[in-house]
């Protein structure tokens, strides 16, 4: 008896497992095939960011592919995490170096790396005679969505040790002024500056400890993004589960009435509240708090505003519109105020709006999208870029010229 059962089991357990193991193999080979067809036709999303526990999160040394968000671009990090080439700590005595600390409009993967401003900038530097006999080296330390004030801890932390003689500094009008807010920005996992009550700025970097960044660095989350790195549909699974749930008519309605998605258009006009008057604030004494690093160290100071893509459109009435809604006579509020901020402060400064929102109506060009995604919103496609370029080339040359 014991023996007839024995065999009983023996066929069930074969009943079961063979067509468990048909379907297992079917899987697998799904997965090859879907694998193969995604390399094929040259899909690649990688993990491009890590958590950090100074910064927040800063992109992942080595990560390559390309990226399709908008534009189409091949994407490299270098070796210590930046959107650039690979160079040494030591600066060579015949090199002026150039630091940029940004946030996505620096990282610029929507373009090819020598399509971003900062790629450009040596090139219209030299031409210029700016810093005669000296090579002109521009070192990217741009990361989608840093704010002010994990710029000015990047300076602190990672930029400083390359010695630069320049540090430049993109300000986005967007959105920088919502990220330097503790209370306004819906991403907490990052250092954030406390204003005191008598000016004095004071970080707060107790996110490092939060159990949600812990569980971000933790082994789990490093051996899925390494297995990531090496599987395409891992790749599009994490893709398609990362895409926000927001309807085309909702992101159309935003896009037509100059609101983007991620972008706040109440720092187009004065602070509305306390909560914006305070975030102004910090962002302020943020800026000069680098600034003030900056030359004591030994480097000279810029910042240049990029324009929120509403503020540059080449069609008037699309600008008149928002404008309208926010009962001001132009867009060029956050411009304005951080000129003046670096008049009282005497820091070099460069707002591009008001000048890209007239070259835009005179041509009628778009700086910012894309064919993928539509033009007049976004990022800075290559003319921004090369726009951009110009007018902070030529501020930097007019300024050396004095």
């Amino acid at each position: 008896m014991a023996l007839q059962g024995s065999g009983y089991f023996s066929g069930s357990m074969k009943r079961f497992i063979v067509p468990l193991a048909l379907i297992a193999g079917s899987a697998l080979v799904g997965l090859l095939i879907a694998e193969l067809a995604l390399r094929a036709v040259g899909y690649s999303v990688p993990v491009w960011f890590q958590p950090d526990p100074q910064l927040g999160w800063t992109l992942r040394p080595g990560a390559a592919g390309w990226f399709t968000k908008e534009g189409r671009a091949y994407v490299r990090v270098n070796s210590s995490g930046r959107r650039d080439r690979d160079v040494l700590l030591h600066k060579p005595k015949d090199v002026y170096r150039i630091a940029v600390l940004g946030d996505s409009y620096s990282e610029a993967m929507q373009v090819v790396r020598e399509a971003a401003y900062w790629a450009l900038l040596p090139e219209r530097l030299a031409a210029c005679g700016f810093q005669p006999g000296k090579r002109i080296e521009v070192l990217n330390f741009g990361v989608s969505g840093h704010g002010t004030a994990q710029q000015y801890v990047m300076l602190e932390t990672r930029a400083i040790r390359y010695r630069p003689d320049l540090v430049l500094l993109q300000f986005t009008n967007g959105n920088d002024v919502k990220d330097n807010s503790f209370a306004l920005t819906g991403e907490n996992n990052r250092p954030f500056f406390m204003l005191d009550p008598d000016g004095t700025l004071r970080i707060d970097d107790s996110f490092a400890s939060s159990p949600d960044f812990r569980k971000h660095t933790s082994l789990t989350f490093q051996v899925a993004r390494r297995l990531s790195d090496r599987s395409r549909v891992l790749q599009l699974v994490r893709e398609v589960r990362s895409r926000p749930l927001v309807s085309q008519a909702h992101a159309g309605a935003h896009q037509a009435s100059g609101v983007e998605q991620g972008l706040e258009p109440m720092v187009l006009a004065p602070p509305p509240d306390r909560l914006w008057d305070e975030a102004w604030r910090i962002t302020e004494a943020l800026i000069a708090k680098t600034a003030d690093y900056a030359a004591r160290n030994g480097a000279r100071f810029m910042i240049f505003t990029v324009p929120y893509a509403i503020q540059v459109h080449p069609d008037a009435n699309a600008r008149a519109s928002l404008q309208a809604r926010l009962g001001v006579e132009d867009l060029f509020y956050p411009d304005r105020r951080i000129a003046e901020l670096a008049k009282r402060n005497g820091l070099l400064a460069a707002p591009l709006a008001p000048t890209m929102q007239r070259l835009a109506e005179e041509s009628g060009a778009f700086f910012h999208g894309f064919a993928n995604v539509g033009m007049g919103r976004g990022h800075w496609n290559e003319l921004g870029h090369r726009t951009a370029a110009d007018l902070i080339a030529r501020q930097l040359c007019s300024r050396s010229a004095q």
